[in-house]
């Protein structure tokens, strides 16, 4: 087995000593001013530094002191800075020049002050579908623009992707980028982070160089699954049941582990992880254009006007039921005969209105009122109380409870009409929704 690379994203990081390790204040090549760390990882450390020249801050990676005499790191490392050098995009970090401080080979980057996206995220805690697909969107384009020149990432993860200002998405660290020419037919050799590895690479499977792109789309689907879900498609135990389960393990629908994501989401993620590349999108554009239409369509579901009745009268509900969704073409509605299931309906499916019945057993609709109006979820849903009979005390009591809007039986459908309109029309266009 081939020994892995950066099995664990937790990787504590090596410490920059050595007699040849660039000091803070120190000048590299007389020209780059160190200024700091900015990590250090596998292959080698990446140093702030100011450039005197160009008075810009840069980024200066150096290969690990005990890392000179393999030949095959010094060949990997000028295969970076060449992978680098192909690319030209806002959301690739820039390659400004490679060097050899006293035999110690150096490339110099451009500087992207910020986070990396697995920072972002923890900072971040809960992010929006929206939000989520825009960070994606653009680490897509980027990916796309690797692939593009030639070249295949193969170590795409979020401590890999830089977020910096005006919300600037940058892939970096191009250690394990191969050119898709010279990706030799054989069994894959196990390198990158298990916790985004493809199934391929997990497996040993012979790499066919026609399909290489796809390792980076396995890769963006996990990132895709994990920013959207907030959880990773497989956990483990441990590296070998981690590599196991990307290996073999159908991954889990997204919308069942987080049922506050659309469904819509399932189709792209699950087509992106895949077992076999030639199942997954084609390319990383197809990737991304699946989430851009997923997040338009559950937009346009959000919008849907979801309203539940609720009356133990059957007829009347059903009456009720009819002229609503011929006043409103799409709506959900949603019909419950009692203030219980229409309590449990709304804390499951969260509707845009609630229009109940006040004379029910159990309570009815005054007990309904103040069990949504306790709940979080439901707290601030528009409620509409209808009765055959009432006045003005049961207004006060309902108006104390938290009920929107009174009106008596039989009900004027144009009134009702306007009363829902007015009341979803201005929720639904309020915060948050």
């Amino acid at each position: 087995m081939v020994p892995t690379r950066d099995l664990d994203e937790r990787e504590l990081p090596r410490e920059p000593g050595g007699s040849q390790a660039p000091q803070i204040g120190g000048i590299i090549d007389g020209i780059y001013h160190v200024r700091g760390v900015l990590g250090s990882g596998g292959m080698g450390t990446v140093y702030l530094a100011q450039d005197k020249q160009l008075q810009r801050d840069v980024a200066v990676k150096l290969i690990h002191e005990d890392e000179l005499t393999d030949a095959h790191v010094l060949e990997r490392f000028l295969a970076e800075a060449r992978a680098m050098a192909r690319v030209q995009h806002p959301n690739v970090v820039t390659i400004h020049a490679f060097g050899s401080r006293h035999g110690q080979p150096y490339l110099v980057m451009e500087y992207v002050p910020g986070t990396s996206l697995a920072a972002w995220r923890q900072q971040r805690g809960t992010v929006s579908a929206a939000e989520a697909v825009g960070v994606l969107e653009a680490l897509c384009r980027g990916v796309q623009a690797i692939h593009d020149t030639g070249a295949v990432h193969r170590d795409l993860k979020p401590g890999n992707v830089l977020i910096g200002p005006a919300q600037r998405v940058a892939v970096t660290d191009f250690g394990l980028a191969h050119m898709i020419t010279a990706q030799a037919a054989g069994p894959a050799t196990i390198s990158g982070t298990p916790a985004y590895l493809p199934p391929e690479i997990a497996r040993g499977d012979v790499l066919v160089p026609e399909l290489a792109t796809r390792l980076d789309v396995y890769a963006l689907g996990v990132m895709a699954f994990e920013l959207l879900t907030g959880k990773l498609p497989f956990k483990g135990p441990g590296v070998p049941g981690l590599l196991n389960q990307h290996a073999f393990d159908p991954p889990p629908r997204p919308s069942t582990e987080c049922p506050e994501l659309s469904p819509v989401f399932d189709a792209p993620l699950l087509q992106a992880l895949a077992k076999t590349p030639e199942e997954r999108q084609p390319n990383v554009d197809a990737l991304r254009r699946g989430l851009l239409d997923a997040l338009n369509a559950s937009a346009a579901a959000s919008q849907t006007l979801r309203i539940l009745l609720v009356d133990d009268d059957i007829d009347s509900l059903d009456m009720l039921c009819e002229l609503l969704k011929l006043s409103f073409p799409g709506a959900e509605v949603t019909a419950a005969t009692n203030p219980a299931s229409a309590l449990a309906h709304a804390l499951s499916q969260r509707p845009d209105l609630v229009i109940t019945d006040l004379h029910m057993p159990h309570g009815g609709g005054l007990a309904l009122t103040s069990a949504l109006r306790r709940d979080m979820i439901t707290k601030d849903v528009p409620i509409v109380v209808l009765t055959g009979y009432g006045g003005g005390s049961d207004w006060r009591d309902l108006k104390a409870h938290g009920a929107d809007r009174f009106l008596v039986k039989p009900v004027d459908i144009d009134i009702l009409v306007s009363v829902v309109r007015s009341l979803t029309d201005r929720r639904r266009a309020g915060p948050g929704r």
